[in-house]
């Protein structure tokens, strides 16, 4: 018999997160963020369940988007991070990937290649993200130059990324907001600004195309607001069996470095699940777990294949009893707070041992 480690995907609330997020830019078309491994939800399964829904998918690089060629996507897909060469250039022209230009190293690229058909093009405007894009003094020479390529399809668009749209008071939001208008006006093509945070922050700046990453799965793109009051539902439930029960002394330790001393006599269960599957080495005693629906806490260190849980809660508990480490019932969010890390690594650290399966779409 296999491990019990398994993540059910739901695609229903994968589109019911989707349309969520129309209803807050009903105006816009979204390119849907599928870049690692649609933030370890799977790179193809996700995409071919979101293509028929979105404008685009965005990706980080030219060989997820040829692995969703492969399995059959159709429409646009983004390379956020534009070309790491110049023949990448040839292959998103013949494969209508839309090419996001964010150095002048790519413009340079481009302007010694010969293209063998137009390519849609996305120039990049840091305007405080201090990452990647042109500054505000580089982008007017960037701008004309890829408005005057007689192989880029023109209108190109202009998009900017904000750096602290989940702090919305942040000084700096509206100073990225200025230099973006600012950059803007007068020039045609398609906007983009907006990822999950600035979706529900800053309706006012959702122009042409919004951008939503983590929301799309189900995590609430805020420190101190839930999922639940985004009306956002868990895409992936990790869940897990009890594999053995076992009756600790008081005054006795559990696990590596004897991290947790058993305060009086404890019911203890062992889950098949650890940090070799992906669940954070960091988590804490008290990490909430949900054993057959009750919560369970989480007492000594992880071990690469195993946990411990205190029982104490759930004294009927048996062998094989199922276990959620989060997901329905228990948002990754809560679990997060708990393991000094956050959603985005959580999820994306689950690994390939895990089995994955999706509910049936249509």
């Amino acid at each position: 018999m296999s491990r019990a480690s398994l993540a059910i995907l739901s695609t229903e609330n994968l589109l019911h997160n989707l349309q969520v997020i129309k209803a807050h830019a009903p105006n816009s078309r979204i390119i849907a963020m599928i870049k690692a491994n649609a933030y370890g939800h799977g790179l193809r399964s996700t995409a071919l369940r979101l293509a028929k829904y979105v404008y685009s998918l965005g990706v980080a690089s030219i060989d997820e988007a040829l692995a969703l060629r492969r399995v059959g996507i159709k429409i646009p897909i983004t390379l956020m991070e534009g070309v790491f060469e110049p023949d990448e250039l040839l292959i998103a022209a013949c494969e209508n990937f839309h090419v996001v230009f964010h150095d002048q190293t790519q413009l340079q690229w481009l302007a010694k290649t010969s293209l063998p058909l137009p390519l849609t093009a996305w120039l990049k405007i840091d305007t405080g993200m201090g990452r990647l894009g042109f500054t505000l003094d580089q982008a007017p020479a960037a701008y004309e130059q890829l408005s005057s390529h007689p192989q880029i399809q023109q209108s190109i668009g202009l998009m900017s990324h904000f750096a602290c749209a989940d702090d919305i008071p942040h000084r700096l939001n509206q100073l990225q907001i200025n230099h973006f208008n600012q950059f803007i006006q007068n020039k045609m093509g398609p906007k983009s600004l907006c990822n999950s945070a600035a979706i529900f922050a800053f309706a006012d700046q959702h122009y042409d195309v919004i951008r939503p990453g983590i929301a799309l799965y189900g995590v609430s793109p805020f420190m101190n607001v839930s999922a639940a009051a985004l009306n956002l539902k868990p895409v992936m439930t990790l869940q897990t069996r009890l594999i053995a029960i076992k009756r600790i002394q008081k005054n006795e330790t559990i696990g590596y470095d004897a991290r947790f001393t058993c305060p009086d006599d404890m019911l203890i269960g062992v889950i098949a699940m650890g940090y070799g599957d992906g669940y954070p080495r960091t988590a804490q005693d008290g990490t909430p777990v949900l054993v057959n629906g009750v919560r369970c806490q989480l007492v000594g260190r992880i071990s690469m294949d195993m946990m411990t849980v205190d029982l104490q809660a759930y004294p009927g508990a048996q062998v094989n009893d199922p276990v959620v480490l989060w997901g329905n019932g228990l948002p990754v969010e809560e679990v997060a707070q708990y393991t000094h890390q956050v959603p985005y690594d959580m999820l994306t650290a689950v690994q390939s041992r895990v089995k994955f399966h999706w509910t049936l779409y249509d």
